[in-house]
């Protein structure tokens, strides 16, 4: 009997201890927890972390809500660009106006945020319509005149746009709904300081595109003529363009020690053929066909070169390089690709009582 009574207390013990871990796993369900051990005091522990949380979040979810509603910039408002200036640096002001006048343009209702960070007067303008109405395609400032130095700037920018046409222009037929337009605009820029933050003064002004002629330089060499296959020169060239264009060959074998010349990559091109040579002076043999011929010794010489190139998709694309050849051991190698060509300028216009001006190399 006695080893009975205790099967019997044993037996009690396990069911109690089995609706233990019932309820708690019940209790677990519906607070979303979990459990990986059967030790009902493990499970009363995490039960007691589950619910302390669930409290946690439960409190501090309305804080957290309103900290992130206040803490949230206001709708369309964008960080001020801090654009800085520099005497004699003309860079930072028409960067800085072509920003302003993307901005400008693609704003409508509400915009008002985004342009005080380039206008801080911007709250008092009257916006209308659908911000984003007029397409910015391309942006560049084409003129920025110094007023007064690393301080203030007048800055003429040109805006290739896209924009709704008038209801009595579109082309029903066509179902043109947009145009495509060059606008201009002057815009007045300065620094609280030198090498201070940038600002606009006041709104852009539209105005009509820049006319006037300006003296044009000529380039400081002979005319082109068709390259010859031949010439050592034109094959020293052909060799090198295949391999900084299209990544045919070694360009080490082409370029003179000590410069620095890497291939593009990814190569742009399937081909690069050189189709026209203008020397910067007369390098033509008796026959007068255009040949460069070998170097005599180490002289250097300035070329302008035309390049058929052809795309991947075989479309051509004429391109043209101004670059400086050297000679070396009877060949003649690349020693720089140019930054631009040479030039010749034009003689100034003279005045009664002055002395003729001469042309500048």
């Amino acid at each position: 009997m006695a080893g009975g009574d205790v099967v019997k207390r044993r037996s009690r013990k396990e069911r109690t201890r089995h609706e233990a871990v019932d309820v708690v796993d019940g209790e677990l369900d519906e607070q979303g927890g979990w459990w990986t051990s059967p030790s009902t005091g493990s499970v009363a522990v995490v039960t007691s972390v589950v619910r302390r949380l669930a409290w946690a979040l439960l409190i501090s979810g309305p804080l957290l809500g309103g900290w992130a509603i206040v803490s949230q910039p206001a709708a369309g408002a964008l960080p001020a660009p801090v654009v800085r200036s520099s005497s004699g640096d003309m860079t930072g002001p028409g960067g800085f106006a072509e920003l302003y006048v993307a901005a400008f343009l693609r704003a409508g209702e509400g915009s008002q945020g985004e342009l005080a960070a380039f206008y801080p007067r911007a709250e008092d303008l009257e916006l209308g319509g659908k911000p984003g109405a007029v397409q910015v395609g391309q942006i560049a400032a084409v003129r920025v005149r110094e007023v007064a130095p690393g301080r203030y700037w007048s800055v003429t920018v040109a805006a290739r746009v896209l924009e709704p046409a008038a209801k009595n222009m579109v082309n029903s037929t066509a179902g043109q709904q947009s145009l495509i337009r060059m606008r201009f605009f002057q815009v007045a820029v300065e620094a609280d300081r030198d090498g201070g933050p940038l600002a606009a003064l006041a709104r852009p002004a539209e105005i009509s595109a820049p006319t006037g002629s300006v003296p044009k330089a000529e380039l400081a060499y002979g005319a082109p003529l068709p390259a010859q296959a031949s010439d050592p020169a034109v094959d020293t060239l052909n060799q090198f363009f295949a391999a900084y264009l299209s990544g045919s060959g070694e360009l080490g074998r082409y370029i003179s020690p000590g410069t620095r010349l890497s291939p593009v990559r990814p190569a742009p091109y399937r081909s690069a053929t050189v189709t026209q040579v203008a020397a910067e002076t007369a390098f033509q043999d008796s026959d007068g066909d255009g040949r460069i011929g070998a170097p005599a010794g180490r002289e250097r010489l300035r070329l302008v070169v035309g390049i058929k190139s052809a795309r991947p998709d075989g479309i051509a694309r004429p391109l043209a390089y101004a670059l400086t050849l050297a000679g070396r051991d009877g060949r003649w190698e690349v020693a720089a690709l140019d930054a631009t060509p040479q030039i010749t300028l034009p003689a100034p216009p003279t005045t009664p009582g002055s002395p003729s001006g001469s042309p500048t190399q």
